[in-house]
């Protein structure tokens, strides 16, 4: 599967094209589930909205307003006074003592839609409402429209509605689960609609005040020709706390104080049971189904404490589910591994925000939110995990399809068809192969001849082998390397400051114990990239070989003086015989060949020995000017054999090499020595000097034998004469040392020959950079 390339021109990894993958598909996980979570938010009577309005509402109920009371048409009143229904005339008598005893206002939540029996009682009862002036009866809705005709009221008989302070609806509005949560304050006929009951009475308290705003949301499309307006929900009171409440008989016979009437809303409803309306309410749970009149003293206490709950508007409830189900997806997004972790905030966010709502007076279903982070988490797991595997088993089969360290070990086979055990067994195979390479590593390491370290970025050491606990004395793992360098006697700034790690150079230093050390460090870098993830470092014990280097440098010496001066002293006392002693001097002749041979031959292995030291004194160098003291070295040996020395010095010859300019003088000289050695007299020798890609070319070419292409691989070893070479004096070192020379340099040295043609020697130096 190809990506598109990055900036750098590299092609992306796997991870990253698994990452855009699943960032397109939440894009459009997003694009589906923001619309699902707004339609959601709009749809009326989901179950779970009602079960969080239910419990949200328990935690903040009503308290009872002290100016409410009931008069309950319960079962004792009902056995004082006989069987339902009673007459009209003491329904009219009850009036009378709530009237005489200054009652605010009275809701008569009982039905007088058909005239009574006795004719004159209705007129009682309509007589004594007038004389009350705050009587509030209901009016009932048809249950079935008639044909062709709209839903019409049915009112109360026509004496008692004109002495009504007011007629006003009863209905509770159950939503989709069967229970009542919610009534329309206003509603009847298109063009004439009615108030609720409660409302009309809570206007009674406010009869001072004037154009009181009536709560809930606007009206609704009529149906069947009937109107429903301001909706508002029902605000009950804690189950357990109940209206305060008197038995109808108790206030007939005057058994119930004034005082306790006086200034009191009173509510007349029917609590006992198959009598009356009764509906199921979010208290059923506890309490069983709830009276009619109950109902009306809920509504009536939330609005008269002003805590009457409205349902936000559909569009504004729609923007702010959409918004937090949003933010938790961009957040899911950029921190997955918190996905958990937000969903439960996000969730509780909403759960605490519904419920300050609710506190304010508005409700907001949580439920579309809900939902909509709840499958916006699962599918983001899904999608996730989906991703993790498929990485997975990209990553297994190309760790798979690598060249094998170390056998295979015998793969546990899965079940066939299920992927993930599959992976699962491929991962374990995988692990047990990383353990077995770590195993490795680690056991090479320990015994390794050098002491090895193992660091990481930081310097911190991770691994040391047996050789490094040797030397440091210590365990090392955990340590700072640094620091640990530092005492064993690295070299550290005049400042005492510990240098960084990756300023480290290759150097050789003396311990605390006078072992010469030298100090290597590479660092380790990962499969794919060029970040370091650690440190190499080894330290080499070269206290063997630097002791075996000054006793080279003491035979050296040795050589060089010791050996030499009783040669030159011999020399000298033959040369003073000769003079002295007349006759045949042929002994002397051979004596003195003899010793400069053994004097030549020291010369040789010193030379060699130089040339194959590590104390190379490397400066700056202008070859003309080495090759130019060369040729005043080798003229007077190629004046005594007529030959003609040429050099072609140009620009090229000025150029800067790094040289040990006395070794690599005596190099030259030996290969300029050698060819006038085998060169015929009044030939030519001629030196070239050129640059080209860095190299610095000097080739020495002669007119002399010529050397053999048999002979040529074994050109520059030791001790070795050729034919070509009889009838002159050598040692077979010269061409050696100049070769160690060479090579110690950074440079190439080569021989093109032709038998009775001359040979030509090409030495080539890397040039010394700006």
């Amino acid at each position: 599967m190809k990506g598109r390339p990055r900036k750098d021109g590299r092609e992306p990894t796997q991870a990253q094209r698994l990452f855009r993958r699943m960032v397109r598909e939440w894009l459009w996980v997003s694009l589906i589930l923001l619309p699902l979570t707004a339609v959601l938010s709009m749809t009326h009577g989901l179950v779970l909205s009602n079960l969080l309005y239910d419990n949200l509402r328990r935690l903040s109920p009503l308290p009872v307003d002290p100016r409410i009371l009931i008069v309950t048409i319960d079962d004792y009143s009902l056995q004082q006074l006989g069987k339902w229904p009673w007459s009209r005339a003491m329904h009219a008598q009850l009036l009378d003592r709530l009237g005489a005893a200054n009652a605010k206002g009275i809701l008569f939540d009982v039905i007088f839609s058909e005239p009574d029996s006795h004719p004159g009682n209705d007129q009682l009862l309509a007589q004594a409402a007038c004389r009350a002036g705050n009587v509030f009866v209901p009016l009932l809705r048809e249950g079935v429209a008639r044909y062709g005709q709209p839903l019409g009221e049915i009112e109360p008989v026509a004496p008692l509605s004109h002495c009504a302070k007011g007629v006003g609806h009863i209905n509770a509005q159950a939503d989709a689960d069967g229970i009542v949560r919610s009534v329309y304050l206003s509603e009847g006929p298109a063009q004439q609609t009615r108030a609720q009951l409660a409302w009309l009475l809570y206007e009674q308290t406010l009869a001072d005040k004037e154009n009181v705003p009536m709560p809930g949301t606007p009206a609704l499309p009529s149906t069947q020709g009937w109107q429903r307006a301001h909706e508002i929900r029902i605000p009950f009171i804690r189950s357990d706390a109940g209206f305060p409440s008197v038995p109808y008989v108790s206030v007939l016979r005057g058994e119930v104080p004034p005082e306790l009437l006086r200034d009191r809303l009173i509510l007349i409803g029917s609590t006992a049971p198959g009598l009356g309306d009764r509906y199921v309410t979010p208290q059923s749970a506890s309490m069983g189904t709830t009276p009619g009149i109950e109902i009306q003293a809920n509504i009536l206490n939330g609005l008269l404490q002003q805590r009457n709950i409205v349902a936000l508007d559909e569009r504004l409830a729609a923007l702010l589910s959409v918004v937090i189900v949003g933010e938790l997806l961009g957040l899911m997004l950029v921190r997955p591994r918190r996905a958990l972790w937000l969903t439960l905030g996000a969730m509780a966010v909403a759960l605490l925000g519904s419920s300050l709502l609710l506190r304010l007076g508005w409700w907001w279903s949580p439920a579309a939110s809900l939902l909509g982070m709840l499958l916006g988490y699962l599918i983001w797991n899904w999608r996730r995990l989906n991703a993790v595997l498929a990485y997975f088993g990209w990553e297994l089969a190309r760790l798979d399809s690598e060249p094998k360290v170390f056998p295979e070990r015998r793969r546990t086979q899965a079940p066939a068809g299920d992927v993930l055990q599959g992976q699962i067994v491929a991962l374990e195979q995988a692990m047990s192969r990383t353990r077995d390479t770590r195993r490795f590593i680690a056991d090479g390491l320990e015994y390794l001849p050098v002491a090895t370290l193992i660091s990481d970025p930081n310097g911190r050491i991770l691994l040391a082998n047996r050789k490094a606990r040797e030397i440091f004395s210590s365990s090392l793992v955990g340590e700072e390397m640094l620091e640990q360098l530092s005492e064993l006697g690295y070299p550290v700034p005049s400042d005492g400051t510990l240098p960084a790690l990756s300023t480290l150079e290759p150097l050789e230093f003396r311990d605390t114990q006078a072992r010469s050390l030298r100090l290597d460090l590479a660092p380790l870098l990962p499969a794919e990239g060029d970040s370091v993830i650690g440190w190499l470092l080894s330290l080499t014990d070269l206290s063997v070989e630097r002791d075996a280097e000054e006793q080279r440098a003491v035979l050296l010496r040795f050589l060089s003086h010791d050996l030499r001066a009783p040669h030159s002293a011999i020399l000298a006392l033959l040369d003073v015989q000769r003079h002295q002693v007349s006759g045949d001097t042929q002994v002397f002749s051979q004596i003195e060949l003899q010793v400069r041979k053994a004097l030549n031959l020291t010369e040789a292995f010193v030379q060699l020995a130089k040339a194959e030291s590590e104390a190379y004194q490397f400066q700056p160098s202008m070859f003309a000017m080495l090759l130019l003291d060369t040729f005043d070295q080798a003229s007077s040996i190629a004046h005594l054999k007529n030959i003609q020395l040429l050099h072609d010095l140009d620009e090229d010859a000025e150029a800067l090499v790094l040289a040990d300019q006395s070794l690599l003088t005596r190099a030259l000289f030996n290969l300029l020595e050698n060819a006038i050695k085998y060169s015929p007299a009044g030939s030519r020798i001629s030196v070239r000097v050129s640059c080209a890609e860095g190299w610095l070319t000097c080739e020495i070419a002669d007119q002399g034998r010529g050397i053999a292409v048999e002979e040529l691989p074994e050109l520059f070893s030791q001790y070795r004469r050729f034919a070509s070479a009889h009838g002159s004096d050598g040692l077979g070192l010269g061409l050696s040392m100049v070769k160690a020379v060479v090579d110690r340099h950074g440079g190439r040295i080569s021989c093109h020959s032709v038998v009775g043609q001359g040979t030509t020697f090409s030495v080539q130096l890397p040039l010394l950079s700006e």
